[in-house]
């Protein structure tokens, strides 16, 4: 079989979504970081926040304001780009290598086992990436003087506590996804 006929064999069929097609398609970060942020403070204080998702949202604007439901914005912008990218370019990477590794014709005989490996290793690297963003986000919300953003909040961790702060919840993360 021809390499190219193979490869495209391989490649999964990706289309577009339709620019209209998802009301939160453009506001999906700033959508997803005000759930994390109700979802942490819920989680540190259920005494005081238990009132559910829509219950928390109005404490969180009733206590700390609106802007505060977006606290954590950067992290998370930032770690979902990353996780996305190490993701998305680490299963192509990894399916790739196990083409060449295997054999075409080995490997598309195998091809359900060489997605699995190819997406669990893009996974396991793409948390790697994503914790040190995610442990900054906690950060922020948990302590909301604690620093003024991604880079405050990051160097200080790094700087006060070490680069396994941002890994201590690496298996959670990593049984999560």
């Amino acid at each position: 079989m021809c390499k190219s006929v193979l490869l495209r064999h391989f490649a999964r069929l990706k289309k577009p979504v339709p620019k209209n097609s998802c009301p939160w398609r453009d506001n999906n970060i700033s959508l997803t970081t005000t759930l994390h942020s109700v979802k942490t403070r819920i989680q540190l204080d259920p005494v005081t926040y238990n009132r559910g998702l829509f219950g928390g949202i109005r404490q969180v604007i009733a206590n700390e304001g609106a802007g505060a439901l977006l606290t954590g914005f950067g992290p998370t912008a930032a770690g979902y780009f990353l996780q996305g990218a190490f993701k998305f370019g680490g299963y192509e990477l990894f399916k790739q290598q196990s083409i060449n590794l295997l054999g075409y014709e080995t490997a598309s005989n195998n091809r359900t086992a060489v997605y699995l490996a190819s997406a669990a290793l893009a996974e396991f690297f793409a948390d790697i990436a994503l914790c040190p963003l995610e442990a900054t986000r906690i950060r922020l919300v948990s302590e909301p003087t604690y620093a003024n953003g991604l880079i405050g909040g990051f160097s200080k961790m790094l700087k006060n506590e070490g680069i396994g702060a941002f890994y201590a919840g690496f298996g959670p993360i990593l049984f999560k996804q």
